[in-house]
């Protein structure tokens, strides 16, 4: 999955209907964001959305996420740092 940002509000909807053992979608900065290798796929913040700007991701688009991604999801939700 991947947000389109030209689209997004900033609710948060999406962030509160991940599933917490995925963790998968946070805030960096002013943009939401999906780290595609801790989303699953199992759209559950598709239906939550109010603007429908979360996208599926084609198989032969996916990257992985910029290093600077990954250090907000671990200095935010992990109770070991």
């Amino acid at each position: 999955m991947y947000i389109d940002m030209s689209q997004c509000i900033n609710c948060d909807a999406c962030l509160r209907a991940c599933p917490p053992n995925f963790g998968a979608i946070f805030n960096h900065g002013i943009d939401v964001v999906i780290l595609p290798e801790l989303c699953s796929g199992c759209d559950k913040c598709l239906d939550p959305c109010p603007v429908d700007c979360i996208y599926p991701l084609p198989a032969d688009e996916w990257e992985p996420a910029p290093d600077d991604w990954w250090e907000e999801p671990l200095s935010a939700n992990d109770p070991y740092v």
